[in-house]
């Protein structure tokens, strides 16, 4: 009996041992891979593919005894740290940000329950009537912020709505309307402007604020042009821009539900 005892505790602590350099393993990949979906969109990346370049030469160095290249990379690492720290404050604070207010255990909005053809309506009219707004949809990363610097509405989403709130001069029209939980939560919401290069001379305010709540958040924004008319999009990020009337559900439809491969047809512009 104590021999059959022994064995199974001895196929135990082997099954354990190599269970556990599984996990170690995969923990450690997700932490790389989420790393990487977190600055894959930023000026960081630049950074990530420059370090691993420093990491090889450095390799390289011990294994060729190049002695004064290994003291200059060793003398050098601690000011190229500090040199990261403060030229890329901003990515820093985004990633910290975004990882902190991201809900894992969120999923997809279904779409039976969020009235998306409200929006679509009103994005499409407020575009042909050169109407501009700004409507920021909550995804997994909280919003709770900016709402609260906006005046609470909590109210349904109807196309009525949402286009009186952006009609010209109406005490609401400035600022974005946040949507949670498939209703406005707030409006004249105070969004963070961008300084991103994707956004060119024409791009006012308004897009720098869309896009600015884009890469604080993983939020999905819309955004119509009072001057062109034209209707952007900005997720991850990124900026989508130009899109035709006849794409922009689907668009849409992708990133509240990123298990279809819609993304791929669109480009940075």
């Amino acid at each position: 009996m104590e021999a059959l005892f022994d064995k199974i505790l001895y196929v135990v602590l082997t099954f354990w041992d190599y269970f556990r350099i599984v996990l170690d393993v995969v923990l450690v990949a997700l932490l790389f891979y989420w790393g990487y979906l977190f600055i894959s969109n930023t000026r960081a990346l630049q950074l990530v593919k420059g370090l691993v370049a420093i990491l090889i030469v450095a390799i390289l160095s011990q294994l060729m005894r190049l002695d004064t290249l290994s003291w200059l990379i060793t003398n050098i690492t601690s000011y190229v740290v500090i040199a990261v720290i403060i030229l890329f404050q901003p990515e820093l604070r985004r990633l910290l940000t975004q990882f902190g207010q991201r809900n894992w255990f969120a999923g997809a909005i279904a779409a039976d329950t969020f009235p998306l053809d409200e929006i679509v309506s009103a994005v499409v009219s407020m575009s042909e009537e050169r109407v501009g707004s700004l409507i920021v949809i909550e995804r997994n990363s909280s919003l709770k912020p900016y709402v609260e610097s906006g005046v609470s509405i909590n109210s349904q989403i109807s196309e009525e709505f949402i286009r009186t709130v952006f009609f010209p001069n109406t005490p609401l029209h400035d600022g974005a309307i946040i949507i949670q939980n498939a209703r406005i939560a707030a409006a004249a919401c105070y969004l963070p402007l961008s300084d991103s290069r994707q956004l060119k001379k024409n791009h006012g305010a308004r897009h720098r604020a869309a896009l600015g709540i884009a890469e604080e958040t993983d939020a999905l924004v819309l955004v119509t042009s009072e001057e062109t008319g034209g209707i952007s999009i900005m997720v991850n990020s990124k900026l989508y821009s130009k899109l035709k009337i006849t794409d922009l559900k689907n668009m849409i439809l992708y990133f509240m539900n990123p298990k279809t491969a819609y993304e791929e047809k669109y480009s940075i512009k």
